[in-house]
């Protein structure tokens, strides 16, 4: 099984895999508890499948908490132990202005503030040599006053730890021996990496979010036991690789992007299945729109990125991560993201979201806010009577009085106008979004395929697809729930670091040889802890190399085995290599360093085959005929609204056409054509602009 939590949304899918049988169950988040929606979602699939708790052998689950956590600021009250005279690094940052010429700039709030922020006696150099032992007396000091101030959480970060670990140990060591009430994270066991800034914010944020994500893992865990679950239980990682529940407990920070990795994985899953070579994954759910690029069937992977950014496009305005994650960008553009009117009368949508509850105002919450469902529901791309298969009816007058009291009335416009409006605004987010992310990469966005799922994505992938001129669209099967699915095709992987920074013509090779084995031993004592067999993990080999006096690094492969001299010349062609794919050109005879080296520990992606409950039918597909709006007409048009499971395979029927299934609802725009494929796809082919 697996279960991953949305915004809006708690979305399972329940995997034969002898079979390849596959049911789907989509339930209401609960945004106070996001644990009850589980509980209760677990139990209703089960119940409904007819199927016991001790015949499930894995549930993966994948979770917002960690970031939602972040961005609400809402973890437990977090201590802050480091170097003398070194406090106040998180409010120093990297010294970079995300806006320079803004007067006014506001950077994000550390989530420790200065009076629980203390430094005390102690020093490692840059070479690892301890110079001054860490001060029991005023580590004394320190914890008793954070225990008068209630602090749950304490993050160690010292100077340089990255290449000793000694001083941070001993703190650890005696906390947990007089103060054994206090969760701790050590940023060399966090984030062991060069750069103070961005080790010292990720330790902070994993001890913030740490003693919730514990007792959350906890309260899953517990009752999955309870009703007889005797599996493996196992969480997904920013990094689209699965870990035991005991390695997120420990790391939660690295589970921040741990729900949108599996939209990227269950794309990556496709593109393979369907030989696709550049492909966008669009994942739009009710709160957020997840853009990931495949290539060759994978992700593009980031060594850090940001969370909580006060300006979601800008570098810089967010609390920084150093964790690996699957790259993608997310903007606040899904279903319950809320119209408004800014300062200046212009409507804007997003990236404040209905939420579950109170919701979109036409699922009859109480929502008193106008939303992108809202706006769907009055253009005619949603039925009312078929929301969740008919299990959820909405509301049209609720729809209607919300947009025309929040919008059309001040802007004396009618419902329709307000609706089309809200419409064309996130609809042109989502595609800006996409085609900024395209053109860093240096690619032609013309040359993509697009695949979209979530609740929300279908309705919105074709006038996607006309404004960055796509010419083919994939709408998989349970798009309303794929992501669930990508739980279900996750390896189980960690992936370790560690900075040694030396130019590759001064290498220490025992040095670095001692680095690989002992993160190779530390990821295989996990992988065979969570259940892998020896010769079923697989070691990927990087390391961030620059050329001397850069200030970035790029991410370059090292050859497996024992490293000398003689690996020299394949470490520096791989370097050239990926240096041009990047900027275009390389240097030669220009000194190259190295500063951090990793590894990436994994098992094999899970080979599954996939049967759908559904066959079609010789019934007509053709439900009803009704008015929906299309941007490319400028007005409302009588569609033809077709039922996704009475569809023929390989039958082609001509745009426009309105496709309803129990998750989600696929909008085909005018001159194209679309059919059902051999695994259930329903394809778009657009023509020529």
């Amino acid at each position: 099984m697996g279960i991953d939590i949305g915004g809006t949304f708690t979305d399972f899918v329940l995997l034969n895999e002898e079979s390849g049988m596959i049911q789907v169950g989509k339930f209401l988040t609960t945004p106070k508890d996001p644990a009850q929606a589980v509980i209760w979602g677990f139990d209703e699939i089960l119940q409904t499948t007819g199927i016991m708790p001790d015949g499930l052998s894995v549930v993966i689950h994948g979770t917002t908490l960690v970031t939602n956590t972040l961005i609400e600021r809402k973890g437990v009250k977090t201590g802050l132990i480091t170097t003398k005279g070194f406090r106040d690094i998180l409010e120093m940052g990297n010294e970079i202005r995300y806006e320079l010429y803004d007067l006014m700039i506001e950077r994000p709030k550390p989530l420790v503030p200065r009076h629980l922020r203390w430094g005390i006696s102690e020093r490692v150099n840059h070479e690892g040599k301890v110079l001054i032992e860490p001060s029991l007396e005023e580590l004394q000091q320190v914890a008793q006053y954070f225990r008068e101030q209630r602090v749950e959480a304490i993050a160690v970060c010292f100077l340089h730890s990255y290449q000793n670990s000694h001083n941070e140990n001993t703190v650890l060591n005696y906390l947990q021996k007089n103060f054994p009430e206090f969760n701790i994270s050590l940023s060399s066991r966090v984030a062991p990496e060069i750069r103070e800034y961005e080790r010292t914010s990720t330790t902070v944020a994993n001890a913030y979010v740490q003693p919730l994500v514990k007792k959350y893992i906890r309260n899953i865990s517990n009752h999955l036991e309870t009703k007889g679950f005797s599996g493996s239980f196992f969480i997904m990682l920013s990094s689209g690789g699965i870990t035991t529940a005991k390695v997120a407990e420990e790391f939660p920070v690295r589970l921040c992007e741990s729900g949108p990795a599996a939209g990227a994985l269950v794309s990556c899953f496709y593109a393979k299945t369907l030989k696709l070579n550049d492909l966008i994954s669009f994942d739009m759910g009710g709160t957020t729109a997840k853009i990931c690029l495949i290539h060759e069937g994978t992700p593009s992977y980031a060594r850090e990125f940001e969370v909580a950014r006060i300006s979601r496009f800008q570098k810089g305005s967010g609390l920084s991560l150093k964790i690996p994650s699957i790259e993608m960008i997310e903007i606040g553009a899904g279903g319950g993201s809320i119209g408004y009117l800014d300062k200046l009368g212009l409507m804007k949508v997003g990236p404040e979201s209905a939420g579950a509850f109170p919701g979109p105002a036409c699922y009859g919450f109480g929502g008193h806010e106008p939303t992108i469902t809202d706006a769907a529901l009055i253009l005619g791309y949603l039925n009312p009577d078929f929301f969740l298969g008919g299990t959820m009816p909405l509301y049209l007058e609720e729809s209607k009085r919300v947009l025309r009291e929040k919008l059309a009335d001040p802007l004396g416009i009618s419902i329709e106008e307000a609706a089309i409006g809200m419409n064309e605004v996130v609809t042109e987010n989502m595609a800006m979004a996409m085609r900024v992310h395209i053109a860093e990469k240096g690619k032609d966005p013309r040359k993509y395929d697009l695949i979209a799922f979530g609740g929300a994505g279908p309705i919105h992938a074709f006038r996607i697809a006309e404004i960055l001129k796509l010419k083919k669209i994939i709408c998989p099967a349970i798009a309303g729930t794929l992501s669930a699915l990508g739980l279900l095709v996750a390896p189980m992987a960690m992936d370790f670091a560690r900075s040694y920074m030396a130019r590759l013509d001064n290498l220490n090779w025992s040095e670095i040889n001692l680095l690989f084995t002992q993160m190779e031993n530390e990821a295989r004592e996990a992988l065979l802890a969570g259940g892998l067999k020896a010769d079923e993990i697989q070691f990927e080999r990087k390391a961030d190399m620059r050329y001397e006096g850069q200030f970035y690094e790029i991410t370059s492969p090292i050859p497996f085995g024992l490293l000398s001299s003689n690996s020299l010349s394949k470490i520096i062609d791989e370097f050239y290599q990926n240096y041009e794919r990047s900027f275009g050109r390389y240097l030669t005879n220009y000194p190259i360093q190295v500063l951090t080296w990793r590894l990436r520990a994994s098992s094999s992606s899970p080979q599954i085959k996939i049967r759908y409950p559904y066959i079609s039918s010789k019934s007509s597909a053709l439900k009803m005929v009704r008015k929906a709006y299309f941007p490319s007409q400028g007005e409302f048009v009588d569609t033809p609204v077709y039922d996704r499971y009475n569809l023929i395979p390989g039958q082609v029927l001509e745009g426009p056409a309105i496709i309803e299934e129990r998750e989600s609802t696929v909008v085909v725009g005018f001159q194209s054509r679309f059919y059902i494929d051999e695994y259930l796809n329903l394809v778009i082919m657009r023509e020529e602009d």
